[in-house]
């Protein structure tokens, strides 16, 4: 455990100003913010300075981008923000779909964009449903595998899920250190500025990637703890390039790993992951089945108290960024392995709201029910399905305070999150 730098006490010190993808020199290579946040060989900390000249001057002169091109992107960007520019995603993601002989009730958010083609109604629908066939496939493997003699393939078995019990094959990794990891990781993301889909398929490759390279078949396989910082470097490079207009570049990920590790080797570790996980990168995470109950949510009086228009977009706004706070905090929790990516979501979504209730001060049997009937038509899961999953990350969260691992509270402790972390937790979950 000596040579696991416990890179959360470093976070402060995160001052590498990555600026947009689309502008050509975007690192300095002495700025030494991410300097101390390694976790592994601390000796790697104290590379000369030639080689960072040497670095600066390949960053200068393999600039890919013209000075004018940069600065139509730079104007473009300025007039397009992150939300705008993933709006019509972000919804596309939440809606049900809207096909003939499919019938769908007035509560449901699909009729309010049933002919606008940007919400992708018709396809949604497909996408969803394949998400939760995928995950039922998933749990059907698992069973299959536990209670059979020869175990599965690995490329099979964990092509779009990681086995719960994964540590218990990874001799030199715990739980411990797969927290400090994804902690880091969650500083790293906020400073590339990447989108929210990026973390969590970050997280999902990490997870599936050392289900496989493990020694449960072969005991001479398995990760060696001086390279999981690079599987999670490399995890969150792999993400990016499926989720980003301008992901990060593999230069980048040398220089926010303190040159821990080469290009040569990110490169190879890319190889290895894609290689295990047999490309598979399309896969359910949590957000985009909490990306559906937020369409449900949106514009309506999902609490019964009668809210204004206003209102009802400073609830929602705060019902979002509480759904997000406790997800990423299940990204950390290594025991939420054991719930679906749709559980996750609508455990999210069921204590946002009871956040929400326990900041407005409403009362617990207020007659109007926390999981509405247009979240359960349009979710299609039911509270008792997902309540077993709210009560870990209620614990979780709970527990984190208590801890170094201050990421995911740090983020949202922003007026741009809303305090979100500032906020009472709900004390318990109501009954059924």
């Amino acid at each position: 455990m000596s040579a696991l730098r416990e890179v959360s006490n470093l976070a402060g010190n995160l001052g590498a100003d990555i600026k947009q993808r689309q502008q050509a020199s975007r690192i300095d290579p002495n700025n030494h913010g991410f300097s101390g946040a390694t976790l592994l060989h601390q000796e790697s900390l104290h590379r000369g300075s030639q080689q960072e000249q040497q670095l600066s001057q390949r960053l200068t002169a393999g600039s890919s981008f013209s000075a004018a091109t940069s600065h139509s992107l730079h104007s473009f960007m300025a007039r397009k923000s992150e939300s705008e520019f993933h709006a019509h995603a972000r919804r596309a993601n939440a809606i049900a779909p809207l096909r003939a002989g499919r019938a769908l009730s007035g509560s449901c958010a699909d009729i309010r964009h049933a002919h606008e083609p940007t919400y992708c109604t018709d396809l949604i629908g497909d996408i969803t449903d394949m998400f939760v066939e995928r995950e039922r496939q998933a749990v059907a493997r698992f069973n299959e595998d536990s209670a059979s003699n020869a175990p599965m393939n690995t490329s099979t078995l964990y092509a779009y899920y990681a086995s719960p019990q994964y540590l218990q094959h990874q001799p030199e990794i715990n739980e411990k250190m797969r927290m400090i990891l994804v902690d880091w990781l969650i500083d790293v993301h906020l400073k590339f500025k990447l989108h929210a889909e990026t973390m969590y398929l970050a997280v999902n490759l990490i997870d599936r990637y050392l289900s496989c390279a493990n020694n449960r078949l072969d005991r001479t396989t398995f990760v060696p703890r001086a390279q999981l910082q690079l599987v999670g470097v490399c995890a969150m490079l792999l993400a990016a390039k499926y989720e980003e207009i301008w992901p990060p570049e593999v230069k980048e990920c040398v220089h926010i790993s303190a040159n821990t590790y080469t290009r040569e080797e990110i490169i190879q570790m890319e190889r290895s992951i894609c290689t295990a996980l047999s490309f598979r990168l399309t896969v359910p995470t949590p957000f985009p089945f909490a990306s559906r109950a937020w369409t449900v949510l949106e514009g309506d009086d999902f609490l019964g108290v009668g809210a204004d228009e206003e209102q009802r977009r400073q609830y929602f706004a705060i019902v979002r960024h509480a759904t997000s706070f406790f997800m990423e905090h299940a990204l950390l929790d290594y025991k939420c392995l054991q719930f679906t990516p749709s559980q996750i979501a609508h455990a999210s979504v069921f204590l946002a709201l009871l956040m929400l209730r326990t900041k407005l001060e409403l009362p617990k049997t207020s007659g109007f029910p926390v999981w509405t009937d247009a979240l359960r038509h349009c979710t299609k899961a039911e509270v008792q399905e997902f309540r077993g999953c709210a009560e870990v990350i209620l614990e979780y969260v709970n527990y984190v305070p208590t801890t170094k691992y201050q990421a995911v509270r740090r983020k949202y402790n922003s007026s741009r999150y809303m305090e979100i972390s500032k906020m009472l937790l709900p004390n318990e979950l109501p009954a059924l």
